[in-house]
């Protein structure tokens, strides 16, 4: 009883509810009653020959029937719902205006719920409404959900990837299903008993769920409501479904953050109790086109990882297990080439488009690793990012670059020193106080060092990024916004940073001087640049016709293989005297 009582003050109004009668105006009638009561989720047809399909593709939660129609009737209808699977057990309230005992009976053996006369009385209607969704809503919590965590169950669990394969299927994209296996729970009830064991596993579905509604994951994925797809399919089986994939990786991901949860010992009294874990993805449509094919597929994987170690993800997919393990492998090389200063930088010259002097340089990462050789960022720097690397990496190369400017500047090679600042770094909690440390540890003068960001990253939250920016304007630095033109900022935000700099990407350099479209762009940028008062770098630069044009045009800098690759701290120091004496030669 009390179950049932919890049950009736849970909000009802949410309820899909449907009604079928040929008559609009008794249709209309009971949706002004519903209305009133508060129930607005409420669809109501005429056309009794689509009856079946119709609420079988909705699948509400009670059907109003009318039992006298043309062509097919009520009797007809209500014996085909409890003929399907889908609605054998959906809530039917028969509305007559029949007194016909016959015709009652006859609605009774078809699987009718319950009867309404017809004129319909609005507080009758009420309370037979009320007592049959509140006993639906406790047949579903027994039926679909589990009583221990609360989380929907393998049957719900079935249901909702079903409709996910569908909406999947119709818009051509990918899934992935990822089967969380824990481990250890026979141990613990062994040690202390089933009720802390009951206790624990209450505490991992309660973690588990507040990963996924984390907001590290939701942003790495894009999907607010990650939780919705998370089950409890076994004693120690969990079950979250990834929608609208855009790689593997982000499985990869969440997959990660579920078992660096667990990895956290429980608090049980004085006592910490570790379980472990593993996770088994599959991923449609290669691993599965059912939902039973997938559940299996990656409950396999989540065996084969159990099997090869504590907390380790698997694929289904033996391609996707070379390609995890790779990235795995590079994720681990990465973690110590931080520890063993494996990395290292080259930098990029920057030359006065007027003066051919050397006036900067753009800071770039490389990775030395001690077995492949050089590693490019493009390789690299997904792995950082996806695992977590990517602000302490980030803050490395942002306080060797300023030793390196620093150390420059001493020796009268008076340039700025520009440094690519990622999404993570800039939005970390810490960035301005890790910058400002920066400064201070290597004495650097700030207003010879530029943080550059990207477009997207500038734009992603407009006004917090405003204030991040203006912060580090006061500590004496310049900004510059690189790549600009391939992301998909408004213009009119660009007025509001304050920014001294703006990079035209190489993209747009490429078709210089006789592409019409990439002229018209790059003249833009120029002129809307001198409007504003900002300073314009050119990238990519390759050719002595791209670099005339820019000349002529009054581009600021010139960047690219046009003058020099990028180069180490000796070949760029030889590159900035060479450029020097010409200039001074020029002069």
């Amino acid at each position: 009883m009390d179950k049932l009582t919890a049950v009736q003050r849970q909000p009802l109004n949410n309820s899909v509810i449907m009604m079928l009668d040929d008559e609009p105006i008794i249709i209309d009638l009971i949706q002004i009653f519903l209305e009133d009561l508060g129930y607005t989720n409420f669809t109501g047809f005429t056309n009794s020959e689509i009856a079946v399909e119709t609420i079988v593709q909705r699948q509400p939660d009670l059907l109003f029937l009318d039992l006298v129609m043309p062509k097919v009737d009520g009797f007809e209808v209500l014996e085909k719902l409890r003929a399907h699977e889908a609605t054998r057990h959906l809530p039917v309230i028969v509305l007559t205006s029949s007194s016909d005992a016959q015709s009652k009976l006859r609605a009774l053996e078809l699987g009718a719920t319950d009867f309404l006369s017809k004129p319909v009385n609005e507080s009758e209607l009420a309370l037979r409404l009320r007592n049959i969704l509140t006993v639906k809503a406790y047949q579903n919590q027994l039926m679909y959900y589990d009583s221990l965590t609360g989380l929907p169950n393998r049957k719900l669990c079935q249901v909702r990837l079903g409709q996910s394969l569908a909406y999947a299927e119709n818009k051509q994209s990918a899934l992935a299903v990822l089967n969380l296996n824990v481990h250890g729970l026979r141990m613990v009830q062994d040690t202390y008993g089933s009720t802390v064991c009951d206790k624990v596993l209450k505490q991992v579905s309660a973690q588990l769920l507040e990963c996924v509604r984390a907001s590290d994951v939701v942003a790495f994925t894009g999907n607010d409501e990650i939780w919705r797809g998370m089950s409890k399919v076994g004693d120690d089986e969990f079950l979250v479904v990834l929608t609208g994939l855009r790689g593997a990786s982000e499985a990869t991901f969440v997959a990660n953050r579920l078992l660096s949860v667990l990895k956290i010992p429980l608090r049980h009294e004085a006592h910490d109790i570790q379980v472990n874990a593993c996770v088994g993805i599959a991923t449609y449509p290669d691993d599965g086109r059912d939902p039973e094919a997938l559940m299996q597929s990656a409950s396999q994987a989540a065996s084969e990882a159990r099997l090869t170690g504590k907390y380790q993800v698997q694929f289904f997919s033996s391609e996707e297990n070379r390609r995890l393990r790779e990235r795995m492998l590079l994720e681990s090389d990465l973690r110590r080439g931080l520890a063993n200063d494996s990395f290292f930088l080259v930098f990029q010259p920057q030359v006065d488009a007027r003066s051919r002097r050397v006036v900067g340089a753009e800071t770039l990462l490389r990775w030395l690793h001690p077995e492949k050789g050089i590693i490019s960022p493009v390789v690299f720097i997904p792995v950082a990012e996806s695992s977590g690397l990517m602000e302490e990496l980030g803050h490395w190369v942002f306080k060797s670059a300023c030793q390196q400017a620093a150390h420059w500047h001493s020796r009268g090679i008076d340039i700025s020193v520009s440094i690519n600042v990622s999404s993570q770094q800039f939005n970390s909690g810490d960035f301005i106080d890790r910058v400002r440390e920066c400064i201070a540890a290597t004495g650097v003068n700030p207003s010879r060092v530029i943080v550059e960001l990207t477009e997207s990253i500038a734009v992603s939250n407009v006004k917090s990024n405003i204030r991040t920016l203006h912060e580090l304007k006061e500590l004496g630095l310049e900004l510059s916004v690189d790549d600009f033109g391939t992301g998909y900022s408004s213009l009119s935000y660009l007025k509001d940073f304050p920014l001294d700099e703006i990079k035209i990407d190489k993209a747009f350099i490429d078709g210089l001087p006789t592409q019409n479209g990439d002229v018209a762009i790059v003249s833009a940028i120029l002129m809307m640049a001198r409007r504003l008062g900002m300073k314009v770098v050119a990238e990519g630069v390759e050719s002595v016709d791209q670099y005339e044009y820019l000349q002529q045009h009054d581009c600021d800098s010139i960047q690219g293989y046009f003058f020099s690759r990028p180069l180490s701290v000796i070949d760029f120091e030889a590159f900035f005297a060479q450029c020097d004496n010409r200039a001074g030669q020029l002069a």
